[in-house]
């Protein structure tokens, strides 16, 4: 079956984004470099993959917007909580941790590398 999996363009701050990234959800990144550029990551940390560079914002003359979010399910309350201090911490609270009325804990942040997420953790129904 066909997936879609996000890649993103960090442009010069690769190589601060793939070490915060691995600080925040631990796992393995694979790394390609051109000299000091990073031409291409593939990112995986149990459920999370992603891929992306360093390269094509530069080639491409990419600017980076608010028309995409990354959604992080997460498997607890306090893992939602971790990774929302770590991914906001030099970057920018849209809202910190809040109870959905719907069920779920949710919260938004943009990093510091212009990434905006999107986290979630389905409370248990009862």
């Amino acid at each position: 079956m066909a997936n879609i999996l996000p890649y993103i363009n960090f442009g010069e701050k690769s190589k601060e984004a793939i070490k915060l990234y691995k600080d925040v959800f631990g796992g393995d990144a694979e790394v390609q470099l051109d000299g000091e550029r990073v031409i291409h990551l593939d990112f995986q940390a149990g459920g999370i993959h992603f891929m992306g560079s360093g390269f094509q914002s530069d080639q491409a003359g990419l600017e980076r917007g608010n028309g995409y979010s990354l959604v992080l399910n997460c498997d607890s309350e306090e893992q939602l909580r971790d990774f929302y201090a770590r991914l906001v911490d030099g970057g920018k609270e849209v809202f910190a941790p809040v109870d959905s009325g719907w069920g779920a804990i949710v919260a938004h942040c943009t990093d510091q590398f212009g990434v905006t997420w999107l986290m979630n953790y389905d409370k248990p129904q009862s």
